[in-house]
């Protein structure tokens, strides 16, 4: 993670206190490694619970990324879960691979992460009430990027998908429908702004969406005839999550969630027995 990110996570454990004791440190061991992790669950869980994966950017951790986005408090019905990066991945800002992070592309160190996240979701089906046509992912900076790969890879699984400060450029273009949110600022430094943009663009072509015109700062709500939702957040900052941008995510996941077509879109599995 660059250190501008870093510092806004910091300021934000600073304002926002630190994780609530409902969230528990959890491991799971994926191709004999032990992955870890932070899930925040729900004081009552009666009846099933929405579920949120969150990946941090490079050279954070979970615990960062829970206390500087709280998208536990923000949605605090929600069972989240808060993931941990490995290092030993090289990526432009980290050419030795040094830093925590996770895999740029489909393919990449066996699909370590991939692999992860099959383990999590299933672990979570097995031990938890979670609803599985409440399924989200969320990620900052590369571990939007490893949204995207999910977008690309396991679509079937996931709802709705949100990317703050980086996006899944051309993987969109072969991924299934989707609703997606995108935060983005004008003055990124670490991914340009023209670059993320760009995914605006392949996701409205892909569902069928026309675009205003203009790449302006604010909010845009759009839907194509199926209900898929386009949103994005464009604001005049860098590489960084805006403390608002946290209650637009939680607001659009839920939106999805009650959507009337939701169970007419696809047929969501099972998650157990992902793992091979």
């Amino acid at each position: 993670m660059k250190s501008s990110t870093r510092v806004i996570y910091l300021l934000c454990a600073l304002w926002c206190g630190n994780i609530s004791a409902a969230c528990e440190p959890k491991s799971v061991s994926v191709g004999g490694i032990e992955r870890t992790g932070i899930v925040c669950a729900p004081a009552v869980m009666t009846l099933p619970v929405a579920t949120v994966l969150a990946f941090h950017g490079r050279g954070s951790n979970a615990r960062e990324m829970a206390v500087g986005t709280q998208l536990h408090s923000a949605w605090p019905e929600a069972l989240v879960v808060y993931l941990d990066g490995l290092t030993g991945n090289p990526g432009p800002n980290d050419p030795q691979g040094q830093k925590t992070g996770w895999q740029i592309n489909p393919g990449e160190m066996n699909d370590r992460d991939v692999a992860f996240s099959d383990a999590v979701l299933e672990s979570l089906a097995q031990h938890y009430n979670i609803d599985r046509r409440r399924v989200f992912a969320v990620g900052h900076s590369n571990g939007a990027r490893m949204v995207g790969i999910l977008w690309a890879l396991r679509a079937q699984y996931f709802t709705a998908l949100a990317f703050s400060a980086a996006q899944a450029d051309t993987l969109i273009e072969t991924a299934q429908p989707r609703s997606v949110f995108m935060g983005m600022g004008i003055h990124d430094a670490v991914v340009p702004f023209d670059w993320q943009y760009r995914s605006i663009q392949y996701a409205a072509a892909r569902f069928g969406i026309e675009l205003e015109e203009g790449k302006h700062a604010g909010v845009q709500r759009l839907r194509n005839h199926d209900g898929i939702e386009l949103m994005s957040f464009i604001h005049s900052g860098g590489h960084i999550w805006p403390a608002e941008q946290t209650h637009m995510i939680v607001d659009f996941f839920k939106r999805q969630g009650q959507s009337s077509n939701l169970s007419a879109k696809r047929d969501v599995p099972h998650l157990a027995g992902v793992l091979p």
